[in-house]
């Protein structure tokens, strides 16, 4: 007979008084990764904890972002792959930067048990709630929520640093009939990844609200990103720049829906004008409204994309096939 097999818990020594900070470091995506909690409800939240316990959470996502940044510091680690969690029930007000001295390739994730929480607005009206300026974060559960003039998510890069490889996956931007941009490129970030997302209901004072825009490109335009298995109705304008000046090159975007708006017509549906080089591939995509440049759809002008095929849209004749798929570039 075999003996027993007797399990014994670990001990974590932990700070004196910094609450839960001698429990492991939970579920992350790389070895030397972390998991920080906020819960700005919960009863144990504080501005003071360590935020590794959910009983003991941070109260917002920059204190978190900090931590993790403190964390790296204070245990040379470089805690890539670090998780922070937040909780189902938040309705986030705040303002966060994630700076260029955070640790690469960690993950804001929306722990929402509906497709609609939690929520994220910037701390005031017109403000950004989330600008990202290191590289590889993902992004991930949220709704977020513009107000006037307001704008969700701004990836600022440079070249081949800054917001390049960010992820945002599986979010809403909610416009709320106000809002100026749901995500904003500034200077030209990189292989970003835009997936599974709902852009609605963008639509500013000047009548210039973009789901996506390219606000800036003076370094370069994005380059080989990413934008599929999106939904975008009744916005100004789904994807574009805002004088037709700046846009991305060799790009995908692919399997993305496209509508013409309803209650708000969209004058730009997908404009790839303003790259400097083009050579983008937009294929399996549903495009509503007329195929046209008059209606909204426009490929990179000066050196014209070499794949605008295989998309859904209605008959226009000498770009779309009589089963309603493009053969060529909108004119």
């Amino acid at each position: 007979m075999g003996l027993p097999q007797i399990r014994h818990a670990p001990t974590y020594p932990g700070q004196f008084g910094v609450a839960g900070s001698d429990v492991t470091r939970g579920l992350r995506w790389a070895p030397e990764g972390i998991v920080l909690y906020v819960d700005e409800n919960h009863p144990n939240a504080t501005a003071t904890n360590d935020g590794t316990d959910p009983e003991n959470p941070l109260t917002t996502i920059q204190l978190a972002v900090t931590a993790l940044e403190n964390f790296a510091t204070a245990n040379a680690q470089s805690l890539e792959g670090s998780v922070i969690v937040v909780a189902d029930e938040a309705d986030i007000g705040e303002t966060v930067t994630v700076p260029a001295t955070a640790p690469e390739s960690c993950t804001i994730y929306g722990a929402g048990s509906t497709a609609h929480r939690p929520t994220w607005s910037a701390a005031t009206a017109a403000g950004t709630a989330l600008t990202v300026l290191q590289t590889g974060w993902t992004i991930e559960g949220f709704t977020f929520e513009a107000g006037a003039e307001g704008t969700s998510v701004l990836l600022n890069g440079t070249g081949s640093t800054g917001a390049y490889k960010t992820t945002i996956r599986n979010c809403r931007f909610d416009g709320l009939w106000g809002g100026l941009y749901g995500i904003s490129f500034v200077g030209a970030p990189h292989r970003v990844l835009i997936e599974g997302c709902e852009f609605l209901e963008w639509r500013s004072a000047g009548g210039a609200a973009f789901a996506i825009v390219v606000f800036d490109a003076s370094d370069s335009n994005p380059y080989e990103c990413h934008i599929k298995n999106n939904v975008f109705w009744e916005n100004e304008n789904h994807i574009g720049s805002l004088a037709a000046d700046r846009a991305w090159n060799m790009s995908t975007f692919t399997d993305n829906i496209f509508h013409e708006g309803v209650l708000i017509p969209a004058t730009l549906l997908l404009d790839l004008r303003g790259g400097t080089r083009g050579y983008n591939t937009v294929t399996d995509n549903y495009f509503g409204g007329a195929y046209t440049n008059a209606g909204g759809y426009y490929a990179n002008a000066a050196t014209p994309d070499s794949c605008w095929m295989g998309n859904m849209t209605e008959a226009t004749p000498g770009t779309v096939g009589d089963n309603g798929m493009t053969i060529r570039v909108p004119a």
